[in-house]
């Protein structure tokens, strides 16, 4: 079983310098669920990386009046989320930037303390109609790949032509649920246990 970290300390607190291809999977995680995980170890094994990232943002500078769970809630229920799935690691890197979070604060950041990973971004594709908006969004194209996994209704085959560093995830499997609607369920006084990982559930639900 993987140590418990509290948020106040970095973590991953040591990579294996075997480990050169890392995916960052970035996200609110308010609270992380099924699909979430599911998707992780989807392209963890789908793709070159070594290890996957779930980095839990304090705050994205697009939802500023979304309503977050505390960061080190958000962090433990990532961290007991993945702690039996080897490769996937719980990542509080944000915590220590100004926020809100910016994806090129953390890049620097991260590449700056692993100077020997190569990092891929994986992000949605309701993202990509945006992306131009992203602070430095071309020094984003040039220091990472991006993996683009598909969201329902949100068609982007040309939008994404616009930037090579990108690739279009196929036959991912695509997750009904998302984190509004699990907070939303919840409020209603709905069952939602069975929407997140096991050891989440017994502490959310």
């Amino acid at each position: 079983m993987k140590q418990k970290l509290s948020s106040k300390h970095f973590c991953p607190a040591k990579v294996d310098p075997a480990v050169q291809h890392v995916g960052l999977y970035f996200g609110s995680f308010n609270p992380v669920h099924n699909g979430h995980v599911s998707l992780a170890k989807w392209v963890l094994e789908h793709t070159n990386l070594q290890e996957l990232w779930m980095v839990v943002s304090p705050q994205n500078p697009f939802k500023v009046n979304q309503t977050l769970y505390p960061n080190e809630e958000r962090f433990n229920w990532v961290q007991m989320a993945v702690e039996d799935i080897p490769g996937i690691v719980a990542c509080n890197a944000e915590f220590f930037l100004p926020q809100p979070s910016y994806t090129i604060d953390t890049l620097r950041e991260l590449t700056q303390k692993f100077p020997h990973i190569h990092f891929t971004v994986i992000m949605g594709a309701d993202n990509v109609m945006g992306f131009s908006a992203w602070k430095d969004y071309q020094e984003i194209l040039q220091k990472v790949a991006i993996l683009v996994y598909p969201r329902p209704g949100v068609d982007i085959l040309d939008e994404i032509k616009k930037y090579p560093s990108m690739r279009l995830l196929e036959e991912v499997p695509l997750f009904p649920i998302s984190s509004t609607q699990i907070r939303e369920l919840k409020a209603q006084g709905k069952d939602v246990s069975a929407y997140l990982p096991a050891a989440v559930a017994a502490v959310y639900s």
